[in-house]
């Protein structure tokens, strides 16, 4: 009797495992609206060490959550932790394989570490895979331009240009390209139309000096 009703209580316990692990995931998957709330609040107000603890938090619920990832991949950039930074990106990337999203917030630690090979070699996948792409096409032309390949970032900017000619940034680009290539014509030109439409701009203004006006 008394080995029967063991049998009994194990399999109970054994089959209650199950129901109660699920319980317990659901109840920490029930945290997760709350912490993203959380989160995008905390970085509204500038408090970016909280909405990134509300981040990992996620995580730690779900290690496969990509929004969570992308989001991490973010606060560490907007920390300065380049490193942390880019290997969320990179998990964000392998969760949603194919999308131009993660590979866009990936560019920006490898540009502010000045990692311009890796940089390059995502934009340029990248401008194959979505040509046309504002963000792609700019980014691109100052990795090129950082790099010193000026004949590259001189085409570059001119083809964002032609699909985007009111961007002051692009024509900024351009310019400082021209005078890297000693083409001071046209550099010139550049930055006067950029002071014809912001006249304070200080951009335009050092270029302008760099030149001896």
């Amino acid at each position: 009797m008394k080995k029967t009703l063991f049998v009994v209580i194990a399999m109970a316990l054994v089959c209650g495992l199950p129901r109660a692990q699920a319980q317990a995931h659901e109840s920490k998957a029930a945290k997760i609206p709350i912490l993203f709330e959380s989160s995008f609040t905390s970085e509204a107000t500038g408090d970016n060490d909280r909405a990134l603890n509300d981040v990992l938090q996620i995580l730690r619920i779900d290690s496969n959550h990509y929004i969570a990832n992308l989001r991490a991949g973010w606060l560490y950039y907007l920390k300065g932790r380049w490193n942390d930074s880019i290997k969320f990106y990179k998990k964000a990337v392998t969760l949603k394989a194919g999308s131009i999203e993660p590979n866009l917030g990936l560019m920006l630690p490898l540009m502010a570490s000045k990692n311009w090979s890796r940089a390059e070699k995502v934009a340029q996948e990248l401008d194959k895979r979505a040509p046309g792409n504002y963000l792609v096409g700019s980014r691109l032309a100052f990795i090129y331009f950082s790099q010193g390949k000026y004949s590259q970032a001189e085409k570059k900017y001119k083809e964002v240009l032609d699909a985007y000619p009111s961007e002051i940034e692009m024509v900024l680009g351009l310019g400082w390209t021209y005078l890297k290539q000693g083409r001071s014509g046209l550099a010139r030109n550049m930055f006067t139309q950029v002071l014809t439409i912001r006249r304070q701009n200080l951009n335009a203004r050092a270029g302008l000096e760099a030149l001896g006006k």
